[in-house]
């Protein structure tokens, strides 16, 4: 039996990157089979695996492949559940997280799945949300089985508002988006506050080919 005094929430650290990367590939998944990083650029999950996980050792501030912008929830000594946040273009250039993102992935990436990826942009570009600057974002959220019903993605949600509030900066809002057959998902952020902003539907065929969902669904929450 779970006893739940025992989670500790602390920020990730290098020594999480498995799990790291685990989270980031379900969360892609979305609780289906398609792991959208993959299928866009044309690559095996093992290859993505190893390419996310080269990604983040480098550990670039502000967007979602930084391991520092991640909470965890631990149980005696295990990760268990994470989360990623961060205070969108606040980072040491300024840059917008898709920015810092995209070139991560053109340093580290082959060509020829830079090409694959360029090949498919168009059955997936009416999904793509741009980030407002100066809110708090979040993305890349995972429970592993074991510990699900715990209400631990909802208080990792709380650990991020307490972040943004204590960072002295004017953050007033924060945000998550969910492809919207991700039901548990989008009842979880909402159960936390959020509430709908916006819908993103992609009308190529293929979009449901790469991602798990031709519909991406944006929440917002005042912090």
């Amino acid at each position: 039996m779970i006893d739940e005094s025992k989670y500790i929430f602390r920020r990730a650290t290098i020594d999480d990157i498995d799990f790291i990367v685990d989270v980031i590939v379900n969360a892609e998944k979305g609780g289906t089979g398609k792991f959208g990083f993959a299928n866009l650029f044309g690559i095996s999950e093992q290859e993505a695996r190893r390419l996310l996980n080269e990604m983040l050792e480098e550990e670039i501030d502000g967007c979602e492949f930084s391991i520092s912008s991640f909470i965890i929830a631990e149980y005696e000594g295990v990760p268990v559940s994470a989360f990623a946040g961060w205070i969108e273009g606040e980072n040491e250039d300024s840059m917008p997280s898709s920015l810092l993102k995209s070139n991560l992935i053109a340093y580290y990436l082959p060509k020829a799945c830079l090409e694959n990826s360029m090949a498919r942009a168009d059955a997936v570009k009416d999904l793509q949300i741009e980030r407002e600057l100066g809110t708090y974002q979040l993305e890349y959220s995972y429970t592993i089985p074991e510990h699900r019903g715990h209400g631990l993605v909802g208080k990792i949600i709380e650990e991020h508002c307490r972040v943004a509030r204590q960072s002295g900066k004017d953050v007033s809002r924060m945000y998550v988006h969910a492809f919207a057959n991700n039901e548990s998902a989008l009842a979880v952020y909402k159960k936390s506050g959020f509430r709908e902003n916006q819908k993103f539907v992609s009308d190529s065929p293929m979009a449901k080919e790469y991602y798990p969902c031709s519909e991406v669904i944006l929440l917002e929450k005042d912090i």
